[in-house]
């Protein structure tokens, strides 16, 4: 007869294996060598670990080495969410907020987006962020949506950094602040977003939260105008008459040479 530490160690050992299959399964599909990342996830999906289902369903829902079945990808994703698997829940909120493979259900929308927001995803608080400000499957209110894009902005999403600066320049559900709008609209145009980089070159060139600098509002405009911004297209002519012809030349060879901060995933 089995003694409770031999079974115990018997259940330790399996769930070990099966994270084992799952960090062999991950490894693999970064690899591209999708045989293996079926063969390992499948083996973890089996044995119920999160992590796996997760990684599984993106296979399906792609078609990455298996042939695309949405509902199979969603059926492992719910497995993954109700686990408490951030990733599945954040896929899952998207997919139902945009109705990609399934009817678009804006309160499954949030309910997903919200548990994953509450774990700390900054995907999700910039997204559950969003439904807040619109009223989009929750009840709408600034003030909310200004807690979740700050905790998404911290975390280098640029998208909530540029959100975030909207509202802190309308004034909606928090004080309104031009500096502190063009901090953070500074700080997503570093990323390479290019409507912050419009912003950033509009705020240069009026002297709004920033002081006017004509060569700084050229410089992020010409950046801004490549991802094709057409306000800061416009900007570029009026601009350039403020500079020498030598100036115009240093800032566009400046914005040539440039690289975006790696935006965070």
């Amino acid at each position: 007869m089995l003694t409770s530490k031999i079974v115990t160690a018997l259940l330790f050992a399996g769930t070990t294996l099966a994270f084992a299959d799952t960090a062999a399964g991950i490894k693999a599909l970064d690899a591209k060598d999708y045989a293996s990342a079926y063969r390992e996830l499948k083996a973890g999906a089996d044995q119920g670990i999160p992590e796996a289902e997760f990684y599984l369903g993106v296979m399906y829902a792609k078609g990455i080495g298996v042939e695309l079945d949405i509902s199979e990808a969603m059926r492992l994703y719910h497995l993954a969410a109700a686990q408490g698997n951030a990733q599945a829940q954040f896929r899952l909120g998207v997919r139902y907020a945009q109705g990609w493979g399934v009817q678009q259900n804006m309160a499954e929308a949030s309910h997903w987006l919200q548990m994953a927001a509450n774990q700390g995803d900054g995907r999700a608080q910039e997204t559950i962020a969003q439904l807040y400000e619109d009223g989009s499957g929750v009840q709408q209110d600034y003030k909310t949506a200004v807690h979740y894009y700050k905790l998404s902005a911290a975390q280098g999403v640029r998208e909530a950094q540029y959100n975030l600066a909207e509202l802190i320049e309308k004034g909606k559900g928090t004080k309104r602040d031009d500096a502190a709008a063009f901090k953070l609209y500074k700080q997503a145009a570093d990323r390479g977003y290019a409507p912050a980089e419009e912003k950033v070159g509009r705020m240069y060139a009026a002297g709004t939260g920033v002081a006017a600098d004509p060569a700084q509002a050229y410089f992020w405009s010409t950046l801004a105008a490549k991802q094709n911004e057409k306000n800061a297209e416009k900007r570029l002519q009026a601009l350039a008459a403020k500079l020498s012809a030598e100036q115009a030349s240093k800032v566009k060879q400046s914005a040539d040479d440039w690289k975006p901060i790696l935006a965070a995933k």
